[in-house]
């Protein structure tokens, strides 16, 4: 077989007839590009070992494409680091009858609950009695009020909203009165209108401790709907049906994904030719793991179907035509939802897909959605979770990977985020057994959860939101969801308390949590529009930039070498409190076009050596009937983009939209969702992204809170108890922190409040890293002292 004849049997996918050829010829015929035909044989069979070696062999010998063998050598060596070509986990895809089934909770799984607590003293009475009245009043004169200003000032203007350009009080209104719009308007449910959530029908009455714990699956919130935001439901929509279909051919690959994400997405080079990532000043990488952390709680679609591809031309100048030698970059589809049409009546939406996961707010990343993970990972001892050597998640023997309960697309970011709060949960069991010392291990486990996923929740409402939004009137607002305004307004942060001694039973003044659930008539769940605006790949870096506490110097390690079983090596190689205090000093991407990583766009999965996660973000949102940009936007009661120019004077950036999309005149119509947001230069102040997404999480942040009993009814010592609200009022992320790894009270950490901005070391703060402490009324006398928080 000569050359050519192997690189033919390359492009059919011959890939052992390559090898074969390869090892059988003399040592003096094995040069560079022999070498990398070889290479690219065992890379495509998910044998990055070999393949590295070969690369290296490549490298060595020389040639005018040195410089890519090098590349590919380093991405082979990562993924063979990571062992990517192990499925982790394991596929899995439901039945219809599991779909639809009555949920189950096995007999033990929830705890029997403790005795009733002796009778509410007078006092607690007419507080709670006084909380309601005041709060029934009073929310007649602010829904009253948020119209008036709503109609009055109005929050639209030619093309982008104003809300911000109000003062703080008219602001706060505005995004109430936003609110309130959405949540009227742009809720759907997907289920036929009469049908309860998963078609199901009459059934056995609640099981016992349903009404005070939370399941493993998430059944049974609504104790009258028991499937409701349960894993393995539906997600829904925001927007109206009609406007909901999937792309077809040849309108689902126009333009073309691949071609969208190398113009569009592709960070550029710097000076020495390496990815030139536009950072986030005032946050830290934390925050980049953390929205991910949080996402596993709320939405995946599982696995993709796996045998419906949809195959993706590459442009004829792509550089992975010369790199892999083919033409066409495979995607599987989304994995359809069995249970169109199950019931009486025809489905209402053109599509559907179902949520592997809890849509609730349950911690259920770390806790599982399904009863066998979650009885899997806890420790059966004192309520506790499993926890293996030195305080580490415990290690999977068949995969390498840590053990927990939401291991797609694993990183040692999420590790990090997964081992915290896995101790969390076991410092909580351990103040609860302080209290009731005859309380056995389930009850332990089932309350230290709820107020885990509380200390969760509150973390990313009172301050990831505000760190990557830093905005004054965001901050208030977002404070305003979780204590009220009138607690945010008179209290300083140390004394505020979620649930007041007479709590206002008002939303805005008293706070969504705490006070009586409502879900807007419609059932709660989250929506295929959630997914999409939560697509946040660009904060990612290309290199971790890794550090130890008290010793000088960086040690990069590239982002694809952290995955699945390479985030096991780190954590034995790198204390936690180091890589805390790694992720803590180096600034993630922002969200703004061309600042994709370019690891992304040249990734490694289980089963598919090349794929492209721009391309795939793009293609997701046409196939699951998201609209795009313009009508996305209509959808949301904002006004259309015109032109181009409406989106940014960013002359580079307008050439490359109009090169795709075409114009002028501007081609707006076929503006993709996800490009769209990130060419936003229109934003509120500070913002970290721009309006469009901006208004799902409006919508969003509130209804998590408003439509779930445990952050709303039964927010309450009678099942969180008074230790477990005390715990939440007095925790934060910085407080988790240092309460597991308690030698970074040494290092920046403690210059700062918010543990997601940068961990700087001082003395003088900069003001634009540290933006949030323009309003901090905490800090005393002086804002910007980076000593500020150990004098205060």
């Amino acid at each position: 077989m000569s050359y050519r004849e192997a690189l033919e049997a390359l492009k059919r996918g011959e890939y052992e007839d390559v090898i074969n050829w390869f090892e059988g010829l003399p040592p003096e015929q094995r040069d560079g590009k022999a070498c990398v035909l070889a290479a690219l044989a065992h890379f495509k069979r998910e044998e990055y070992q070999a393949a590295a070696e070969l690369y290296a062999e490549a490298v060595k010998a020389g040639g005018t494409d040195a410089a890519d063998w090098a590349k590919m050598e380093a991405l082979a060596k990562s993924n063979s680091a990571a062992e990517i070509y192990v499925h982790v986990p394991a596929p899995h895809y439901p039945t219809k009858t599991d779909l639809l089934s009555w949920p189950s909770v096995p007999p033990g799984a929830i705890p029997d609950p403790p005795a009733a607590r002796s009778c509410r003293c007078c006092i607690k009475w007419f507080r709670l009695w006084l909380g309601n009245g005041a709060g029934a009043v009073l929310t007649v004169l602010m829904d009253l009020l948020i119209k008036i200003v709503g109609r009055v000032f109005g929050y639209r203007g030619t093309v982008w909203t104003n809300w911000y350009r109000h003062g703080m009080v008219v602001g706060v209104l505005l995004l109430a009165y936003i609110r309130e719009r959405l949540s009227a308007e742009n809720l759907k449910s997907t289920y036929p209108p009469g049908e309860l959530v998963a078609f199901l029908k009459n059934g056995p009455p609640p099981p016992p401790g349903v009404a005070r714990f939370r399941t493993a699956d998430g059944s049974w919130n609504n104790l009258s709907d028991p499937k409701e935001g349960a894993a393995n439901t539906r997600f829904l929509r925001n927007v109206e049906f009609s406007a909901t279909h999937p792309e077809k051919s040849p309108r689902l690959l126009t333009p073309n994904p691949r071609e969208i994400s190398l113009k569009l997405l592709t960070r550029p080079d710097d000076a020495d030719g390496q990815p030139d990532m536009a950072p986030v000043l005032f946050l830290n990488l934390l925050a980049a793991s953390w929205i991910q952390f949080m996402t596993h709680d709320w939405i995946s679609h599982g696995d993709v179907a796996p045998n419906s591809l949809i195959t993706v031309p590459l442009p004829d100048d792509d550089p992975a035509i010369q790199r892999y030698h083919q033409h066409e970059l495979v995607i599987s589809t989304t994995e359809p939802d069995p249970t169109r049409n199950a019931g009486m009546r025809p489905d209402p939406a053109a599509t559907s897909f179902i949520n592997e996961v809890t849509h609730w707010w349950d911690g259920s990343q770390i806790y599982g959605s399904d009863q066998a993970t979650q009885d899997h990972l806890r420790s059966h001892k004192s309520g506790k979770m499993r926890l293996g050597p030195g305080g580490l998640l415990p290690v999977d023997p068949k995969t390498g990977v840590e053990e927990t309960a939401f291991m797609r697309n694993w990183w040692v970011g999420l590790s990090m985020l997964h081992t915290l709060f896995v101790r969390e949960h076991n410092a909580i069991c351990d103040m609860l057994h302080r209290a009731y010392p005859n309380w056995d291990d389930n009850l332990l486990f089932n309350v230290a959860r709820l107020i885990n996923a509380a200390v969760m929740a509150k973390i990313h409402s009172v301050e990831w939101t505000p760190a990557i939004l830093p905005n004054q009137t965001l901050e208030m607002g977002m404070n305003s969801n979780w204590y009220g305004l009138l607690t945010y307004l008179r209290h300083k942060s140390k004394d505020r308390k979620t649930v007041a001694e007479i709590n206002i039973g008002n939303p805005e003044l008293g706070g969504i949590v705490g006070n009586p659930i409502n879900k807007h008539d419609c059932v709660f769940g989250l929506s295929e529009e959630f997914v999409e605006v939560y697509r946040l790949h660009s904060l990612l870096p290309e290199t971790l930039q890794l550090r130890r506490r008290g010793i000088p110097g960086i040690y990069p390690e590239a982002f694809a070498a952290s995955r699945q079983r390479g985030s096991t090596l780190l954590t034995q190689q790198y204390a936690m409190s180091d890589l805390f205090f790694s992720f803590g000093n180096q600034h993630p991407g922002a969200l703004v076009l061309n600042n994709f990583p370019r690891f992304m766009q040249d990734l490694s999965v289980p089963g598919n050596s090349f794929f492209d996660l721009g391309a795939v973000d793009i293609l997701r949102a046409r196939e699951r009937g998201v609209p795009r940009y313009n009508e996305f936007r209509r959808q949301l009661g904002l006004k259309p983009i015109r032109s181009f120019d409406d989106l940014t004077d960013d002359p580079k950036a307008l050439n490359n939209l109009r090169s795709v999309y075409g114009g002028p005149p501007d081609n707006v119509e076929d503006l993709d969702l996800l490009i769209g947001t990130l060419a936003e230069a229109q934003r509120p102040t500070h913002f970290g992204f721009g309006e469009t997404v901006f208004q799902i999480f409006v919508v969003s942040a509130s209804r998590r809170l408003q439509a779930d009993r445990f952050y709303t009814d039964c927010y309450n010592e009678d099942v969180y108890t008074p230790e477990g609200l005390r715990w939440i009022d007095q925790t934060d992320f910085k407080t988790v922190i240092l309460r597991h790894y308690p030698e970074l009270a040494d290092t920046g950490l403690a210059n700062i409040k918010n543990a997601f901005e940068p961990w700087d070391e001082g003395p003088v703060l900069s003001r634009d890293s540290h933006p949030l402490r323009a309003w901090d009324r905490d800090l005393k006398p002086d804002p910007w002292r980076g000593d500020a928080y150990r004098n205060a």
